[in-house]
């Protein structure tokens, strides 16, 4: 595994990347162009088959690039990346006519955390209060929307729109909000700061996060690389659900925390991850309306955003060699 950071600034260069050479057979490996964004845990059982090598025996040499979600879609269509774990753009795109898919999820329930002041201690004090998210059209902003929706918080709760985890953690800890949602495992830095857990977001919204993304025509003319690189997924996901103490040590050394943490981390998001990179009819669903939301999309199908044909292929050979 190799990693590189992909600067934004080179955005504007991606129309003029060609497609690199494909080496053939075992000798040399095939060389993989993986996007994906600052680490996170809704990618983590990827992260774990690059760790444990499952990519490289399967004859792959991963390149992986710290890539901007935006530069994401134009990238896959101009197929200076092959793949990316970040599916929203190129599900977005999909639905709007471009030839890209969604091909698997490995995170298939959110991964966030709703936190706030340490007087509060349930959801239902949050009715007329403040609670932080990013702006319109963000996840965070959906998921507070849903929050206010399911708890009948009422219409005098205000959402404040704060784009940076960190400002909104801050922001609740000086009482100018009074709860926000951060991702695993700022929940665990949230609580240092003397903040309080309330909710696991992935309860109340079965939401999809990560997963991988391609182009149409890499399904359609390099399906059996997919399917192989599907079945390396899978024993990530595999490795993920049933190591707990080795996943923890992965979680340990990438997020930079102490054993005590990962192994908190790990017990805390293991159930968000598929078995097999296949969401449920009511997870699709759920991602779809998400998507609604954010992207403002309409009557979006989805035949146009999924195919998850090549993930069900690889999960019945690997669970036949398992």
């Amino acid at each position: 595994m190799r990693i590189k950071i992909f600067p934004a600034i080179l955005g504007a260069l991606l129309l003029g990347v060609a497609p690199a050479a494909r080496a053939q057979g075992k000798n040399p490996p095939v060389k993989i162009r993986l996007a994906t964004p600052v680490a996170s845990l809704s990618y983590l059982p990827i992260h774990v088959a690059l760790r444990k090598g499952f990519f490289a025996r399967r004859g792959f040499d991963v390149e992986v690039i710290q890539m901007a979600a935006g530069l994401v879609t134009p990238a896959l269509l101009n197929r200076a990346i092959d793949y990316t774990t970040i599916p929203s753009g190129p599900a977005t795109a999909g639905a709007r006519g471009a030839p890209l898919r969604v091909i698997a999820f490995t995170s298939v329930k959110l991964q966030h955390v709703l936190i706030g002041r340490p007087e509060i201690a349930a959801v239902a004090e949050l009715a007329g209060k403040r609670i932080g998210a990013g702006s319109f059209g963000t996840l965070p902003a959906y998921e507070v929307r849903v929050l206010i929706d399911k708890f009948h918080l009422g219409p005098n709760t205000v959402i404040v729109p704060l784009n940076s985890t960190s400002d909104r953690m801050l922001g609740t800890q000086r009482g100018t909000i009074d709860a926000t949602v951060v991702p695993a495992p700022f929940d665990l830095k949230a609580e240092e700061m003397g903040l309080r857990r309330l909710l696991a977001m992935g309860s109340i919204l079965p939401i999809p996060q990560a997963g991988l993304a391609t182009t149409e025509e890499k399904i359609k003319t390099g399906r059996a690389e997919v399917i192989e690189i599907l079945k390396a997924m899978d024993e990530g996901l595999d490795y993920t659900w049933s190591q707990r103490e080795g996943t923890s040590e992965i979680i340990a050394q990438w997020m930079n925390l102490n054993p005590a943490q990962a192994g908190r981390v790990y017990d805390s998001v293991r159930d968000t991850f598929s078995r097999n990179g296949i969401p449920s009819e009511e997870q699709s669903k759920a991602y779809i309306a998400m998507l609604t939301f954010t992207a403002a999309l309409k009557d979006a199908a989805a035949a146009a955003i999924f195919d998850f044909s090549p993930a069900a292929e690889a999960a019945r050979e690997f669970a036949a060699k398992k």
